[in-house]
């Protein structure tokens, strides 16, 4: 009859309120997916990569007289389709040190988890004396290296004991000697008890540079032919920067060292440096060769990076 009652109207008023509602409901819910997508991303990218077991292949031995590591045509393409190396080929020898560098997102640490095999390629051959490490026992090549990550990784338990992690059996002379070589023994004297002092909750009670030489002294006490490390000076003074470096070049005389890093003091002094560039390596030789080339991407590089 067009007529509204107020009672009418309060019906018509819930109604609209509940349609209002579920269409908000809907329109935030491609919000709320997107909350927590990253994180779901990162998870099935962990997922989608094969495990250990693919390592297990003819559990084929190499000694601890390892003499070399190769990439032969090495390329990469992570499970979501992205392109991460491109056709990698170089060869180090124990003795060398190697400085792999590049702006970020260049790809230097995916080409160095594929030497102990955190990344396997998709393409090509990763060699250590002519093996190729998939058929290599994971043991037995995990055996080859140590890896020191950027991300510094300590337990609740002793400083001596977070030392030997890697290699239970180290003697006090040897854990000494790492901590002497990474500039840590002076710190760990300083403090309370000494190597027996007890940490917090992932050295809590640290500096982020305590706890990086702490992790290069226990990549040293693990003693192995394969030595690498990601970004091993980045909080470190002068001073034990040019410690460490002189530790390396002693450690490289019966180990091959590969060394990410940007600054120039640690780069320069490396036997081969591999320079990265979108998954590329574009250029390779030692600091003088490449500073050598007018046009070059590691003049321009160091040029950029350190005012040169």
């Amino acid at each position: 009859r067009g007529e509204l009652l107020p009672g009418d109207f309060l019906v018509v008023l819930g109604l609209f309120g509940t349609v209002a509602g579920s269409a908000i409901t809907f329109g935030r819910l491609w919000v709320d997916f997107q909350s927590n997508a990253a994180g779901v991303r990162r998870v099935f990218f962990f997922l989608d990569l094969p495990n250990d077991d693919t390592l297990s292949g003819r559990a084929a031995v190499i000694g601890r007289t390892l003499q070399s590591v190769a990439f032969d045509g090495v390329s990469l393409v992570y499970p979501d389709g992205r392109q991460a190396r491109r056709e990698v080929s170089f060869e180090a020898r124990v003795g060398q040190t190697v400085a792999i560098v590049g702006p970020t997102g260049a790809g230097k640490t995916s080409l160095a988890y594929m030497i102990p095999g955190f990344l396997q390629p998709t393409s090509g051959r990763v060699l250590l004396d002519g093996t190729d490490v998939r058929e290599l026992d994971l043991n037995t090549l995990r055996d080859q290296a140590t890896y020191v990550f950027q991300e510094h990784l300590l337990f609740s338990d002793t400083i001596i004991n977070n030392l030997r992690l890697g290699r239970p059996a180290a003697t006090d002379q040897q854990v000494e000697q790492a901590a002497r070589a990474s500039g840590a023994h002076e710190f760990i004297m300083a403090l309370p008890d000494g190597y027996q002092t007890l940490l917090g909750r992932d050295g809590g009670t640290l500096s982020v540079g305590q706890k990086q030489r702490l992790s290069i002294a226990r990549g040293l006490i693990r003693d192995t032919p394969l030595l690498i490390l990601d970004e091993p000076t980045a909080a470190l003074d002068p001073d034990t920067e040019r410690a460490l470096i002189s530790a390396l070049n002693k450690v490289k005389q019966e180990h091959l060292v590969f060394v990410i890093a940007h600054r120039l003091s640690t780069i320069a002094g490396a036997d081969l440096i591999l320079f990265m560039d979108e998954g590329r390596i574009v250029e390779q030789g030692s600091h003088a060769e490449l500073m050598a080339r007018t046009d070059g991407m590691y003049r321009r590089f160091v040029e950029l990076q350190h005012g040169d």
